[in-house]
C-alpha cells in the first residue's frame, strides 16, 4: 500500500520529516523519522532522509506495510464546478478526515484520487454516517483564502432525515442550545443544557408513511426537512432525539446509544474494524430501522464572491432503504 501527498506551500523549505509530523498526525515524530530511516518515504521518486527538505509541490511516497482498512463507499458525484470549487456528492459511511481505522479511504482522498486536484479541500464536514452535498475548493489555496468568509458562501443548507413517529404538521424552530454531558457514558453525545452552545434548527415535515414493522414500538414514520441555521456538532441528530423523533439508523442517538456501544465493542476487539454495520446484526438492524443513518443534506445555496446572484443545487441521492421511504412519504403527503 502506497499513500500519496503534495507538500503545501506553507511548508515549502520546511524538514520534510517537519511537514510529515504536522501534517499526519496518526504517526508520532519518532516513528516518522523511523519510517524515513528505513526507506519508506520518497520524494519526487527518490529516497528521502531525515535532511531531505519540503518544496512546494513536491510529490511524497509514503509505502506502508501490513496495512489494512475497512471498505468503504467511494462512489462520488461532481454536482457543481468552476475554476475554483467543486460541490460534491458524499456517500454515507465514509469519513472526510482520517479516523482511528482509516487514512487512505477518507472522502477528502477519494476526491483527490477521482479528480486533478491533488489539494481539494472540504469547506466544511460531514459526519461519516451522513451523505450528501459538500463544498471543495479545488486548490488549498483558494480554501485558505475563502475559508474565514465561508458564512458568505455557503448561505443555507437543508438536510432530510427519516425519523420515528408522526412529527408535527406545523414547522418546529428549535434552539435548543446543546453541550456535551461529562456524566454521560457516551461522552461525544450532545445534550439539551440550558449553559450549552446556541443551536437553530428549523424543522418542516414533508410527509408520514407507516414502516413495515415497529421501530422502538412506533409504526410511523415522518420524513422531515432541516434547515441548519448554526452548525454545532450533530445539532440536527441532537435536536431531533431531544425533540422525540430520533432519525432512523441513528446508533448513537437512538435507544440510549446502546447500539454504538455494541458496535464500539467489535472496533476495540479488532482494530481494523471500522465499519458502520460491523459488530451489529440483521435483528440490530431492524431494531434501529436501517442499515445506515437517514440523514442526507441534499440542498444547498451557495454565493461564490465572483457571481452576482446566490444559486440552489440539490441531490437527492439518498441510499436505497432511506429513498423508498421518502419516496412512499411524499406520496401520502
Amino acid at each position: 500500500m502506497y499513500f500519496e501527498s503534495v507538500v503545501q506551500p506553507e511548508h515549502e523549505g520546511w524538514l520534510l520529516l517537519d511537514s510529515l509530523c504536522k501534517r499526519f498526525t496518526y504517526h508520532s515524530r519518532e516513528l516518522w523519522g523511523e519510517k524515513i530511516v528505513n526507506g519508506f518515504v520518497a520524494v519526487n521518486g527518490e529516497v528521502a532522509n531525515l535532511e531531505t527538505v519540503a518544496h512546494r509541490g513536491d510529490k511524497v511516497v509514503y509505502h506502508v506495510t501490513n496495512y489494512t482498512e475497512p471498505d468503504v463507499p467511494t462512489d462520488f458525484k461532481v454536482v457543481f464546478e468552476d475554476d475554483e470549487f467543486m460541490l460534491v456528492a458524499k456517500p454515507a459511511g465514509v469519513p472526510v478526515h482520517h479516523t482511528g481505522h482509516i487514512f487512505y479511504n477518507t472522502f477528502t482522498a477519494i476526491v483527490r484520487r477521482g479528480t486533478d486536484y491533488e489539494t481539494a479541500t472540504p469547506m466544511h464536514r460531514l459526519d461519516r454516517d451522513t451523505g450528501g452535498l459538500m463544498l471543495f475548493a479545488k486548490y488549498a489555496e483558494s480554501a485558505a483564502r475563502f475559508q474565514k468568509n465561508l458564512d458568505r458562501i455557503l448561505l443555507k443548507k437543508f438536510y432530510m432525515a427519516v425519523v420515528r413517529g408522526d412529527f408535527p404538521s406545523e414547522p418546529v424552530d428549535c434552539t435548543m442550545p446543546l453541550r456535551e454531558d461529562p456524566a454521560d457514558r457516551l461522552r461525544l453525545r450532545m445534550h439539551h443544557f440550558a449553559d450549552g452552545k446556541p443551536c437553530h434548527t428549523r424543522f418542516r415535515k414533508v410527509g408520514v408513511g407507516e414502516l413495515s414493522q415497529p421501530v422502538g414500538g412506533e409504526t410511523k414514520y415522518s420524513v422531515v426537512e432541516a434547515e441548519l441555521l448554526t452548525g454545532r456538532k450533530h445539532q440536527i441528530r441532537a435536536h431531533l432525539a431531544e425533540l422525540g423523533f430520533p432519525i432512523l439508523g441513528d446508533r448513537l442517538y437512538s435507544f440510549d446509544g446502546v447500539y454504538y456501544e455494541k458496535m464500539s465493542r467489535s472496533w476495540s476487539r479488532d482494530s481494523s474494524v471500522d465499519n458502520s454495520e460491523e459488530g451489529l446484526t440483521a435483528e440490530d438492524l431492524a431494531a434501529l430501522g436501517g442499515k445506515s443513518q437517514m440523514l442526507y443534506a441534499y440542498k444547498v445555496e451557495i454565493q461564490l464572491p465572483y457571481w452576482k446572484e446566490s444559486r440552489v443545487f440539490d441531490c437527492a441521492d439518498y441510499p436505497a432503504d432511506m429513498a423508498a421511504l421518502v419516496q412512499n412519504a411524499k406520496k401520502n403527503a
